[in-house]
């Protein structure tokens, strides 16, 4: 059901996200399916969230933060602050609900879909343009602060103890939490990988990554956090690693398949009657909050980026992101949210017994059903993106403003010019002769010892195995202008080149073979050279002996 509401939602052009929110709520009525009679599957939509805060966290660290300061740090921090103390405002001087439904809603939607937006500047070769870079950076600042909003809502739905009480309880076992994870648990976590790495068993890799995540996700929970903080930190642990993207791309298919039962859970928990009941309002109060958060952040990104670039990525960023259904999810659970008015606007409009009956559960299903509208949007806004900008802009009267482009992102540690498979006996030789030009150069190798070994020779080097699509996906192939495979085994050399190929066509791929056949196989391929070490030897003798010849009858003739 999920693959056939998928493919109907991709022909429309919304994300499988919502595809399976969809499966989720037509699997509730149709086959009778009850969320609350599943704690397999409940645990199961945890582990989404766990896995993609592990993925966050690989590829996060502070050498990236340092290059990103504008964009992760000020963008970032003023578009979570702005935006916290503009939808806080509304909610409690506004609307008059409670400081902790406040600051709970506030902080939710002030979060974006890191999914669907960074999907979109992949698929789009945007990552390097100032609209990309500085979009990236508010994600990553966003991803960063789910932390902090998780351990928030914890301290709220504690009320048995006193504010002091609770922060010092909570900064000892952070203190705790860090200690064990950072310093014997890094050590630990290479030892693991280093020892999987060699025995060259994909299974046994796997499992060493997945006893890390859990591992250091119930952890974290044993010391009262959120599963996902542990995995954060699990993933910014082996983010300096050179296992870092061969974890990433033997664990996407998991954390896509997990995170799909997690929006598959959230669908199992709309209520159809609820949703038709409340359609028109829950539309209008998602509408207005597209149009608030983008004027939010236009603001301040209109100071630093110009007009169009700070309207293109305020309107890419309006939406309410994947990690608020866990946000509200988890302050529903710990009964935090409460919509009783005792004044404010909303009793004006609505009347002083609209929201006075809604239940705990039912402001769950409203909040819910307000993040849905806002993603469903979002592919369509992105698919338009540009004549929104200029609508918007038009209508502002800021069109004739000139926009600059500026900071446009990063050269990161995974761009490369050239990316050398192998670092064996002919791998060492390729490089020793590109060491002496100007070029960026990143070396993959499956075998731990000459990754060591490479990496001791000053090569930037990371574990991965090239037979695995998902390696080349991890370090963005597509922004490499060739690719040198540098290995013997010929099955090897055909998958990696099928696997360039299928991502990044116009990437360069050239290598070496002894078997005629693969040859022509490689060619047929439209590879950029092949090399077929028979007949290159051959050629190099046999022109070496017939200019032996020549020599040798020039000096007879000259002796004559």
């Amino acid at each position: 059901m999920a693959v056939v509401s998928g493919i109907i939602l991709n022909r429309l052009k919304v994300p499988a996200i919502i595809g399976y929110i969809v499966t989720g709520i037509l699997a509730t009525y149709i086959f009778g399916f009850n969320l609350e009679d599943s704690g397999d599957l409940r645990e199961a939509a945890d582990l989404g969230i766990v896995f993609l805060m592990f993925m966050i966290g690989l590829d996060f660290s502070f050498k990236k933060i340092t290059q990103m300061k504008q964009e992760v740090l000020l963008f970032g921090g003023l578009q979570i602050g702005l935006s916290i103390a503009a939808f806080f405002s509304i909610c409690h001087f506004l609307f008059y609900f409670d400081f902790n439904t406040s600051i709970v809603i506030a902080s939710a939607i002030s979060l974006s879909s890191t999914a669907i937006v960074l999907k979109h500047i992949n698929e789009t070769n945007q990552a390097r343009t100032s609209y990309g870079a500085a979009s990236v950076g508010i994600l990553v600042f966003q991803d960063i602060a789910v932390i902090p909003i998780l351990l928030m809502i914890k301290l709220l739905s504690n009320t048995s103890l006193s504010a002091t009480e609770m922060f010092l309880n909570t900064g000892l076992s952070a203190i705790a939490v860090l200690l064990l994870l950072i310093l014997p648990g890094r050590l630990l976590a290479r030892m693991a990988l280093g020892f999987s790495a060699r025995m060259k068993t994909d299974e046994i890799f796997v499992g060493s990554v997945f006893l890390i995540v859990l591992g250091s996700a119930y952890l974290s929970k044993y010391f009262g956090f959120s599963l996902s903080l542990g995995a954060f930190l699990a993933g910014m642990i082996i983010s300096s690693s050179p296992y870092r993207y061969q974890v990433a791309s033997v664990l996407v298919y998991f954390r896509d398949l997990l995170l799909g039962v997690f929006f598959l859970t959230i669908g199992m928990q709309v209520d159809i009657v609820f949703a038709v009941k409340y359609f028109l309002i829950v539309l209008v109060f998602s509408v207005l909050i597209l149009i608030l958060k983008t004027l939010v952040m236009f603001l301040f990104l209109a100071l630093f980026r110009g007009v169009k670039v700070g309207m293109r990525i305020a309107l890419s960023l309006s939406q309410i992101g994947e990690f608020s259904f866990a946000i509200f999810l988890l302050a529903s659970q710990y009964k935090i949210l409460n919509l009783k008015l005792d004044g404010g606007v909303l009793s004006w409009i609505l009347g002083e017994e609209f929201l006075t009956t809604f239940t705990s559960d039912e402001v769950y299903q409203f909040l819910t059903l307000m993040v849905i509208f806002s993603m469903v949007a979002t592919p369509f806004i992105l698919e338009r993106l540009d004549s929104y900008v200029d609508s918007v802009l038009g209508l502002l009267r800021l069109n004739e403003q000139p926009h600059r482009e500026e900071g446009l992102g990063l050269q990161e540690e995974r761009d490369c010019e050239i990316v050398v498979c192998g670092y064996g006996v002919l791998g060492k030789k390729v490089l020793n002769f590109l060491k002496d030009y100007d070029v960026n150069i990143l070396v993959i190798d499956s075998n731990i010892e000459h990754v060591r070994e490479s990496l001791k020779d000053g090569y930037h080097t990371i574990y991965g195995n090239i037979t695995d699509k998902m390696i080349f996906k991890e370090i963005q192939i597509q922004n490499a202008a060739a690719v040198v495979l540098c290995v013997e085994s010929s099955n090897t050399v055909l998958q990696a080149a099928i696997h360039i190929m299928s991502l990044a066509h116009h990437v360069r791929i050239i290598t070496q073979t002894r078997e005629d056949a693969l040859e022509e196989n490689l060619k047929g391929l439209g590879l950029y050279g092949v090399i077929n070490n028979d007949q290159e030897v051959a050629l190099i003798l046999s022109n070496l002996a017939l200019k032996a010849v020549e020599e040798y009858k020039s000096t007879e003739e000259a002796e004559s």
